[in-house]
Parts: structure tokens; sequence; C-alpha cells
């Protein structure tokens, strides 16, 4: 979302503003917030992407009246399978997503508020992530060194855009869920790093409003049409040695200057 234009993109229907959080860096909450309070709606983050981020001190989460974490294996705190978190400081409004998460049950037997969901977190999975929750100032701290490694790396490859490096000047505090590079040669960027045993991954190859059973084509996005075409995910995890992030920079850079 390019927050300058989210107030323009506003109608009649629109209820609420969803800012996703991607690859570890927060938008601009500050812009957000005042198109939301100008048009009167609700703000739902969507920080699935970005526990522990943080934009001018406060952390991802804390601007909405609602925010959604992840616990998908692959996030910064991850589960061995699927799970989440909504957090709210409306208590109302904590109540009725405790009775979505459990078919409408707000007490164990007794009370039901509605038609609700099976989304209850498995006890296993919440066990091993009270444990990983004790680790996640760790990861965060080795993933951030991994993507200033990445960045001193690559800075200067011709036609390579690099996100953020990891900064220290209080605005953005970003946790590097992701390092995503750009480049308009991202395909063949990719087939030379698996021939090198690199994996990476492309996130979106076709952009939602080009698939065909939505029915979203009256749509024209440039910026995310030329995102799908362009953003390739390098390896990112904790566990990473630092000689990995040289091998996979060095592969990168030595592909894009044989090009």
């Amino acid at each position: 979302m390019d927050v300058d234009f989210a107030a323009e993109a506003v109608t009649s229907r629109t209820r609420a503003i969803i800012p996703v959080h991607l690859n570890g860096r927060m938008c601009d909450m500050r812009k957000v917030m005042r198109a939301a309070e100008s048009h009167g709606l609700a703000v739902i983050e969507d920080a699935a992407q970005a526990l522990g981020a943080t934009f001018e001190g406060r952390p991802a989460g804390s601007f909405g009246a609602t925010a959604c974490y992840s616990f998908y294996p692959a996030k910064i705190l991850g589960t061995p399978g699927d799970g989440g978190m909504v957090v709210t400081s409306d208590d109302a409004l904590a109540r009725q997503l405790r009775g979505l998460r459990d078919n409408g049950r707000v007490n164990w037997r007794d009370q039901v508020i509605g038609y609700g969901f099976n989304s209850r977190l498995d006890n296993l999975h919440a066990a091993i992530l009270n444990v990983k929750l004790s680790h996640l100032d760790e990861y965060i701290a080795r993933r951030r060194e991994i993507a200033r490694m990445y960045d001193e790396a690559q800075h200067g490859v011709p036609g390579l855009r690099l996100p953020p490096p990891p900064a220290d000047d209080g605005a953005y505090f970003d946790v590097f869920q992701n390092y995503v590079v750009r480049s308009p040669r991202r395909d063949e960027l990719a087939a030379h790093l698996n021939e090198q045993g690199i994996e990476t991954l492309i996130s979106w190859p076709l952009p939602m409003h080009h698939q065909k059973a939505l029915d979203l084509s009256h749509f024209h996005l440039p910026e995310t049409e030329a995102l799908s075409r362009e953003v390739l995910s390098l390896p990112m995890y904790p566990e990473m040695m630092d000689s990995d992030v040289q091998i996979a920079a060095e592969a990168v850079r030595h592909s894009v200057e044989r090009a």
C-alpha cells in the first residue's frame, strides 16, 4: 500500500484500512492513522510478518483497533504448524474475538454469543511458542545482522534494488522476516542461484488481481505488477552461517554482473 494515496482510494463502502507490514518493515503508521481518522475508518494491522518491528518507537500491532500476527512455521516466531494471534485493547472486541475463535463460545460450556470458527491454537504449539518467545530478541538481532551483511556485500550491484538496511535512526526498526531484492532480470537471477544450490522464493509471481477466478481484472495496479515481476527473496533465517550469507551474496553479484 502506498499510504500517500490511501485516502484517495476511500469510497462510501470503505469501512477500514488494513496496512500490511511486509517483510518485517512497518508502514508509515503516522500517515495511515491520519488517513483513517480523517474518514472515520477503523485500522486493522496485518502484522503477520512484523512481530518485533517498530515505527517511531511503537511496536507493530499497537496502532490499530486490532492487529493480526502469524505463527506459521516460516515466520520469525513460528510453530511446527499453523497458528496466529489477534490483539486488541478493546474489551468488547476481545470478547467477540474469543467467541469467534471457539465456535462462538465465550465460556467453556454455557454461553455462546453467535456463530464462530474452530480456530483454537493447539496446546503443544502454544507450549513451543512460549519457549521460542524467550529467544525472540536473539532471532531478530541475528536477522538484522544477516541483513547488514547482505547489504554490505551487494551494495552497488548494477540494477539490483536492495531493501532499506537495518537503521538505528529511531523511525523504523525492521526485523527482516524476509530479505527481498528487486531485479528487472529476476527470473534469470533466480535460475542462476538455483543452479548454485541457493534456494530463493518468489512469493507472488502472479498478482492477485490477475487471478482469473477472482474476477478483478478491471484493476490496473502498475506497482503491484512491477513487484510481481521483480521481487526475489534471498535465504534469511537466524541459523545461517556468515559464510552462507557471503556465498549467496557473491552468487547474486556474479549473476547480475555476467548478465
